[in-house]
């Protein structure tokens, strides 16, 4: 599994920010779709979602539709999993699920639980034949 990043390239991230090893459920985002991907969020995200008051920059896409690893544009030590699937109220108003990512441990645990649940998909679709 390789370890990228940004723009696809390969190399170590600034600061404390978690390392993404990439799996079958995840992909990185190759940059002639990121502002696509930008383009979206700016259409889909609520007007008050808190993550609006940042530059954000599509880093990873899940399997799962609209399920992002995010950062900010400027260098950062911020990631955040964005879920459009599932909902979250902030302040009083109903916004698309975020989660800052901490620590690695918590990223790894992210990626593992999409990684089964992709395993898990693919095998009642009898596409998986593996262990």
């Amino acid at each position: 599994m390789a370890q990228l990043s940004t723009f696809g390239m390969s190399h170590p991230r600034q600061g404390m920010q978690p390392q993404i090893t990439y799996n079958d459920a995840w992909e990185s985002i190759p940059l002639e779709f990121v502002d696509d991907v930008i383009e979206f969020f700016q259409r889909e995200l609520q007007p008050k979602h808190p993550l609006r008051s940042f530059k954000l920059f599509p880093v990873a896409k899940c399997w799962k539709k609209h399920k992002y690893l995010v950062e900010e544009e400027e260098p950062s030590d911020t990631l955040w999993v964005l879920d459009m699937h599932r909902k979250t109220r902030i302040r009083g108003k109903t916004c698309y699920y975020f989660k800052r990512i901490q620590t690695q441990e918590e990223l790894d645990s992210l990626l593992q639980a999409d990684y089964e649940a992709w395993v898990q998909y693919m095998k009642d679709a009898g596409a998986w034949h593996g262990e």
